[in-house]
């Protein structure tokens, strides 16, 4: 009984602690998104970086451990180069990016090339995780045509599925989804999640005059990657045996966990709009 009443106040705390970091957060999103350029850039950027510390933190103490300064900077540069439609400046970055590393790595264990060349993967994977991602995202908004309303697509489906997902698993979640990665998600909740993402990102593009039939593969598939994001990020933390993603000083978002945590759905989903809209010519 004691122990049903403690579970029931933890989950009490944790919703509540979510409501208020949503309504925090959730308007600055949107009117960043609404004002464009800049302004959105400079909001997307320090959430960019702080995912991608929590994602080169998480490894800390194993032979793969990625370089947090080479990482950053290079998906700085990522981001700075597709706002600005400098291929040019991405491209050197990644170059440099990976120079750098290996310099850098090496010079540290220099008995150990093998190791460095794992290190300067692993630095890879978190500007192709993160840092393209947000690169994608802030494409999408700088789209000619229907720019804000393809970013509005992605956060109906991530928030939607995230939302629902939540709702629907606490109300009605009985089947384990994926009971080895994330013992919390059930197959109700993921159903709910896909649903609940579905009717918003249909109704923008309905409303908006932007939709096509070509655009129905990518708002049927779409829900699907985010739960996908998110048990892939729920991996990552088993694999490298880690609780939590977020660094201690940089826990912005009470209540959701790391930045990893709050985005690791919206990097899939962001990837998936960007490159099925540039396949089919709309971007």
């Amino acid at each position: 009984m004691r122990d049903s009443l403690a579970k029931n106040s933890a989950t009490a705390t944790d919703l509540r602690d979510r409501l208020i970091t949503a309504s925090l957060l959730l308007p600055i999103a949107i009117l960043a998104s609404l004002a464009g350029g800049w302004l959105f850039v400079l909001l997307a950027l320090p959430v960019m970086c702080i995912g991608m510390l929590e994602f080169y933190v998480m490894e800390k103490d194993t032979a793969m451990q990625g370089s947090s300064l080479t990482g950053i900077s290079t998906g700085i540069a990522v981001v700075l180069g597709f706002f600005l439609n400098l291929d040019w400046l991405w491209q050197l970055a990644l170059i440099l990016g990976i120079a750098l590393t290996l310099v850098l790595e090496w010079s540290r264990q220099p008995q150990q090339p093998d190791r460095a060349l794992k290190q300067v993967g692993t630095t890879l994977c978190g500007v192709f995780y993160i840092a393209f991602p947000a690169a994608f995202l802030i494409s999408l908004r700088n789209a000619p045509q229907n720019g804000l309303i393809w970013l509005f697509v992605v956060y109906a489906i991530t928030w939607g599925t995230d939302t629902f997902g939540y709702v629907f698993g606490k109300t009605f979640g009985r089947t384990k989804l994926a009971p080895l990665i994330s013992p919390n998600k059930t197959v109700e909740g993921a159903i709910g999640g896909i649903l609940g993402a579905w009717i918003p990102a249909f109704c923008i593009l309905l409303f908006s005059g932007a939709f096509q039939p070509n655009l129905i593969p990518m708002i049927v598939a779409g829900p699907f990657l985010a739960v996908s994001g998110d048990l892939f990020e729920s991996a990552l933390k088993r694999f490298f045996r880690v609780k939590d993603s977020f660094v201690a000083g940089f826990n912005v978002f009470p209540g959701h966990g790391g930045v990893l945590d709050r985005i690791d759905a919206l990097v899939w989903v962001a990837s998936w709009v960007f490159l099925y809209l540039y396949a089919v010519g709309s971007l």
